[in-house]
């Protein structure tokens, strides 16, 4: 018996659908390999949480950890976005602040662009050289340093609410 014009629309639709959560599936596990390895190759202590949240949304502050893939969001330019909160002291532990970092990616061809916050500039990674991060993670270094030394009294007092790579994270997170 054959298909109807509907049921093979049905299917054809069924086959994009799961292209698609392959798509997000490909950049989601991406995205893990980028903050592990980040995280790893700045030596951040293992005893300091780090947790995902959606950006741009209102934070229910009861709920205030997400898987990445619950934190994952599509923008209008088809770039995944995140954040990942990682918490910073001065020497010896005391004094801690969160800090919000913003990743956007998304896959064209064999490449993972990566942005560092919405207006950053986009960073081509090649799938096969997943494994040579070094100086992509430099860069979000010096990004952080870079925050330190010329952002941060602004963030503090918040004088600059202009969403960048690193913020200081909403205020759901801070209480």
């Amino acid at each position: 018996m054959s298909k109807t014009k509907f049921e093979e629309i049905c299917e054809a639709y069924s086959r994009a659908r799961k292209a698609f959560r392959d798509y997000e599936e490909t950049c989601r596990d991406f995205a893990r390999e980028l903050v592990y390895g980040m995280v790893e190759y700045f030596g951040w202590p293992q005893d300091r949480e780090i947790t995902y949240i959606p950006l741009g949304e209102e934070l229910n502050p009861n709920n205030r950890f997400y898987a990445l893939a619950g934190a994952m969001r599509m923008d209008d330019e088809a770039f995944w976005h995140f954040g990942v909160v990682l918490t910073v002291s001065e020497p010896g532990g005391s004094y801690p602040t969160p800090l919000l970092l913003s990743f956007f990616i998304k896959k064209v061809g064999p490449h993972f662009i990566v942005k560092l916050g919405p207006k950053g500039k986009e960073i081509p990674i090649h799938e096969g050289r997943r494994n040579d991060l070094s100086p992509f993670y430099d860069a979000v270094f010096a990004q952080i340093m870079n925050f330190f030394a010329r952002k941060y009294l602004d963030a503090v007092t918040r004088q600059d609410q202009e969403p960048d790579f690193i913020m200081l994270p909403p205020q759901a997170l801070l209480e």
